[in-house]
């Protein structure tokens, strides 16, 4: 068993390696603040149609940031644009979040997290790119499972927050959240190295003549090549689809979502500590997901591993939805499966197109996918936050639509590649 486990984390190597040593660093000040942030905003006088409102100005903050961010990790490379956009969109929120007074501060710091579209495309090119298939597979699993582990942590949270009260424990899990990520972002630089494909990319961006011509020929070209190569690649194509329409769900429906906690109140009638119970119990499905399903995934049953834990999702949603008001235990009961569900299919999903595109147009198909699912993540969430105050439900059944849809791409091309 020990040999299996070292021979499991034996396949990290390189940029794999040290992105998943540094990444607890970030996982846990990110999981206590953004936990509680929705709270904490309400309390601070937001109002939920408010939080739509940040929801939808953040998601069309991620559309532009997915278009920009093929061209400039082309030009800045995968390492320097994790650098920069890692401060924008992790380290500075929580500083502008903790001197918020008032809307427009909230709004500016939603915006500029939502820098992580552009930031989590280098990011997870200098994690896998000069990594072989199964290598990738492992650092994805791996990835989400030390913030999965993080997660667990959530009930610790709570106490404090029960102790302190939420608006001074929340202010220090956004001081906090600064001071580590920021230190963690520039350990990691200085360790990581750019990718092969990463520099050869660079070395040509920067010998094109630069004019204003050319400068928006640019931002196009990645998309051009992309788009071109997934033309004549039906199974590419079918999982950037696929990721397209999880994205949507990732953002509008898991605890990336400025709704996630509230409906644990709004619909499932849970009050504070019993929400950070639930979060934990959340992430620990997730964790079981990752420790007991995940690593059974390889490129030979990707497809089946997406569509098993596809299924289980949405009957997390319809268990999310149809559970009644104010009984703890099928609040829980409800949420484990959901978790589980989402942690194999989250793993699955981002193996797959890491599997899938190769390609020198890896960071335009990224960014393609981005880009797609933030202007499709712009409709969808502002429809639900028309919704969600008339009934809270309808935020996972908008989700399950998505999630169907990510299923019927997948299902389109089953068959080749089986073959």
């Amino acid at each position: 068993m020990l040999q299996k486990v070292k021979n499991y984390f034996g396949r990290l190597k390189g940029n794999s390696a040290v992105c998943i040593a540094a990444h607890p660093f970030w996982a846990i000040p990110y999981m206590f603040y953004t936990y509680y942030i929705s709270l904490y905003l309400l309390e601070k006088g937001i109002t939920d149609a408010q939080l739509g409102t940040l929801m939808v100005a953040g998601t069309v903050a991620a559309t532009v940031f997915s278009f920009l961010s093929a061209p400039v990790v082309d030009r800045l490379g995968r390492r320097n644009a994790t650098l920069i956009f890692d401060l924008l969109s992790s380290a500075v929120p929580p500083l502008i979040y903790f001197l918020a007074k008032d809307f427009f501060l909230a709004l500016i710091a939603m915006v500029l997290f939502n820098a992580n579209r552009l930031m989590s495309v280098a990011y997870y090119l200098v994690m896998i790119e000069d990594a072989e298939d199964e290598g990738r597979i492992v650092a994805f699993n791996l990835f989400n499972g030390i913030t999965v582990v993080a997660g667990l942590l959530l009930p610790i949270g709570g106490f404090i927050v029960e102790k302190h009260g939420l608006v001074k424990a929340e202010g220090a899990f956004l001081l906090i959240s600064f001071t580590v990520m920021t230190a963690m972002i520039l350990i990691r630089h200085h360790l990581l190295k750019e990718t092969k494909v990463g520099e050869k990319v660079r070395q040509e961006v920067k010998a094109e003549k630069i004019s204003a011509g050319a400068l928006v020929k640019s931002l196009w070209k990645p998309y051009r090549d992309a788009l071109v190569f997934l033309k004549e690649n039906e199974v590419a194509r079918a999982f950037a689809l696929a990721n397209v329409f999880f994205c949507v769900y990732m953002n509008l429906g898991t605890n990336y979502s400025l709704y996630f906690v509230p409906y644990f109140a709004d619909r499932m009638g849970m009050d504070t500590m019993q929400s950070s119970v639930l979060g934990s119990v959340y992430y620990g499905g997730m964790l079981a997901a990752m420790i007991f399903i995940n690593p059974r995934f390889g490129r030979k049953n990707l497809v089946k591993g997406i569509l098993a834990s596809g299924i289980l999702t949405l009957l997390g949603f319809g268990l999310m939805v149809g559970v009644p008001s104010g009984v703890y235990w099928t609040a829980i009961a409800a949420t484990l499966v959901l978790a589980v569900g989402y942690g194999a299919l989250k793993s699955s999903m981002e193996g797959a197109l890491a599997v899938y595109s190769e390609s020198e147009y890896r960071s335009g198909i990224y960014s393609a996918a981005n880009l797609l699912s933030s202007g499709l993540g712009v409709i969808v969430t502002a429809l639900c936050s028309v919704l969600y105050g008339r009934w809270a439900g309808w935020l996972y059944v908008l989700c399950g639509f998505m999630v169907l849809a990510a299923l019927g791409a997948i299902l389109s091309v089953a068959k080749k590649v089986r073959e």
